[in-house]
């Protein structure tokens, strides 16, 4: 049996879609005759916290620790500091001029993020681990890249096979772009990452257009996307036009054009705001809080905040429309959101918002199901949503007819094996 190290900042009991992908996989990794160790932060900081995640930890798992110095420990306005690390950050141009000082300081002095001092404490405890415990492959998950200098430290070390796993780009990460990188921020960030895409046996990554752009820089670029697991459970279909979307929407995420055609249908479409529901499933920003609040469909809102992936089910699967957001930002254009699977698996019809060139618009064209539209298509938003509720009148608004098996994390763990 093959032994394989997971070294991974996100583990339960963090919430939050960071720590599915790997729990997931090291879960299934037994079936192809794999032994994993997973390497986790002592009591870290984690910004959501969700403990139903346990019990999923499967008992073939040898989970070790070891201790990390949490800088935001010893933050002020912790809650504040929290919600900043889940994606809660204002625009370059919305930022106050204390949040400009805050972000300059933290993108300039904490490169490549905040879990830099975990580095070496890590690494000195593989040292003396992997000296006693034979173990084949290492794998590193970022972000936070830091993670992977760790597994940098270790190749120089051991030699050892080193797969380094981005699951969202590195100097494209969407944070970073807000955090006033000076030009020498930029080039040691550029440099880490060229360290870690040059030394890694294998790099996996999410989506074919970071793959594509990862191929300028090594050979050895793998994908494997995030993905679903498959369910026995049947939902009935919620019997309001309603639109469900799942995970969190903040400053950059906030659909405005969505909120105008909405607005729209409720003045223009006689019955619609009587049928209609938007349920927002995760956390949602103040100030999209209060737009919706004042908005001519306000009552047909519902926010249910921050429930476990399972627990989302019965609102993916029941919903008429599923919804998916990402800021009007290019970088964005080469993350897939893990929840657009578990939105595929469902087969219900989905609305997607995001930058154009997206791998995400490419997916859905390929399976001519549903409709993507940039953050300027605000009349095709506006024909497309009247001819839904038109089939959801008729009950005529059906499911998809398409595989998702490539998807299913067992298959997925497949092509992982095969690397290990």
């Amino acid at each position: 049996m093959k032994k394989v190290l997971i070294v991974t900042y996100y583990w339960p009991p963090a919430g939050g879609p960071g720590v599915q992908r790997w729990l997931k996989f090291a879960n299934n990794l037994p079936d192809y005759d794999i032994k994993p160790y997973v390497l986790t932060p002592k009591e870290p900081n984690y910004a959501i916290i969700d403990r139903s995640l346990e019990n999923e930890i499967s008992s073939k798992i040898n989970v070790i620790s070891c201790p990390i110095f949490e800088i935001s420990d010893f933050l002020p306005f912790k809650n504040y500091f929290n919600s900043l690390r889940t994606g809660n950050i204002n625009k370059i141009s919305d930022q106050s001029f204390f949040e400009k000082i805050l972000f300059f300081l933290r993108g300039n002095l904490f490169i490549p993020d905040l879990k830099i001092f975990w580095r070496k404490k890590a690494f000195q405890f593989l040292k003396k681990f992997l000296q006693k415990n034979r173990i084949d492959t290492i794998i590193t998950t970022g972000p936070p890249h830091s993670v992977h200098l760790i597994g940098l430290d270790v190749k120089r070390e051991f030699d050892i096979n080193w797969i380094a796993d981005f699951r969202d780009p590195w100097i494209m990460l969407n944070s970073n772009m807000k955090f006033h990188f000076l030009s020498q921020t930029r080039d040691k960030h550029i440099k880490f990452r060229n360290m870690v895409l040059q030394n890694a046996n294998k790099v996996i990554v999410t989506s074919e257009k970071l793959k594509n752009y990862y191929n300028k820089l090594t050979s050895n670029v793998i994908k494997i996307t995030n993905g679903y697991e498959k369910t026995n459970i049947k939902y009935d279909l919620d019997k309001n036009f309603t639109i469900t979307h799942v995970g969190s929407l903040y400053p950059d995420r906030n659909p405005e054009i969505l909120w105008e055609v909405l607005e729209n249908l409720c003045t223009n479409i006689k019955g619609f705001e009587g049928h209609f529901k938007l349920q927002l499933i995760g956390s949602i920003g103040k100030k999209i809080e209060k737009r919706l609040n004042i908005s001519k469909f306000a009552k047909c809102v519902s926010y249910g905040g921050y429930i476990s992936e399972k627990d989302t089910h019965s609102y993916i699967f029941s919903s008429q429309l599923l919804l998916l957001v990402e800021s009007n930002e290019n970088v964005m254009s080469y993350v897939i959101p893990a929840k657009f699977f578990n939105y595929l698996y469902s087969k219900r019809p989905i609305i997607a918002l995001g930058p154009s060139d997206s791998e995400v618009e490419q997916i859905m064209n390929n399976l001519k199901f549903g409709n993507y539209f940039t953050h300027d298509k605000k009349e095709l938003l506006y024909n497309y949503l009247r001819e839904c509720y038109s089939k959801f009148l008729k009950n005529e608004l059906n499911e998809g007819q398409f595989s998702t098996e490539k998807y299913d994390r067992l298959n997925l763990t497949k092509k992982l094996a095969d690397l290990i």
